[in-house]
């Protein structure tokens, strides 16, 4: 869970406190597909570069 403080998701506290392991394993699942969605579009923009010049 040290990925989600450090992603300044949450903090230590909330992670004992407030959430429960389910909830922030859903929240770690959110935060990491959106990693992969903004690499992705990243790989995307590149390629087209790569077609267009």
């Amino acid at each position: 869970m040290y990925i989600l403080v450090k992603a300044r998701l949450a903090c230590m506290e909330e992670l004992k406190t407030c959430y429960t392991l389910s909830e922030a394993l859903k929240l770690y699942a959110l935060y990491s597909r959106d990693l992969d969605i903004e690499r992705a579009k990243i790989e995307e923009m590149r390629e087209e570069r790569g077609r267009n010049h």
